[in-house]
């Protein structure tokens, strides 16, 4: 009967309501959106499909990082602008070293990989991008592409996709 009953308290406790508690996580979530947005912004147009590797590790940490105050009134706004500021200037830190210097690019951008040569598969390349034969074949269709043939060039890129060039049809 004692499991029955922590698990009445448990649900008692899950499900209390309290206005002010409710307001604050309103209030903080507003707060953190508009911050958000304002970041988002500073950071530029790049949508997901665009996003490096290191790129994306820094956004995931931003949305653990903005979380956190949301819901936690323990963690102070000001704490999470500090780290979201620190994560940003590393972000742009990072894209402008690796613009100017061709080893520090090598380090955080990945070289592309090729996955198709003169209308051939390169199945060491394929092996190298993990992307097996079905899933290749879902993005030639997904580029309008029927046969591997009309291809002059595919390559992994940096970001993730997958890039075509066709052959010319003379």
């Amino acid at each position: 009967m004692s499991g029955l009953l922590s698990l009445s308290e448990y649900l008692d406790t899950a499900l209390n309501f309290e206005p002010a508690l409710i307001l604050s996580i309103i209030l903080r979530t507003l707060i953190i959106t508009g911050i958000l947005l304002i970041v988002i912004k500073w950071l530029g147009s790049k949508g997901i499909g665009q996003l490096t590797t290191y790129q994306l590790i820094i956004i995931l940490s931003l949305g653990n990082i903005v979380g956190e105050p949301m819901i936690n009134s323990d963690t102070s706004i000001v704490a999470m602008i500090t780290a979201v500021i620190i994560i940003i200037t590393v972000f742009k830190l990072l894209d402008y070293v690796s613009a100017k210097n061709k080893r520090i690019e090598k380090i955080i951008n990945p070289n592309i990989i090729p996955l198709v040569k003169d209308g051939n598969i390169d199945k060491e390349g394929l092996k190298k991008a993990r992307i097996g034969i079905k899933e290749f074949e879902s993005y030639m269709r997904s580029a309008g592409i029927r046969d591997v043939s009309e291809i002059e060039q595919a390559n992994l890129e940096i970001n993730g996709q997958v890039s075509f060039i066709k052959k010319d049809r003379r």
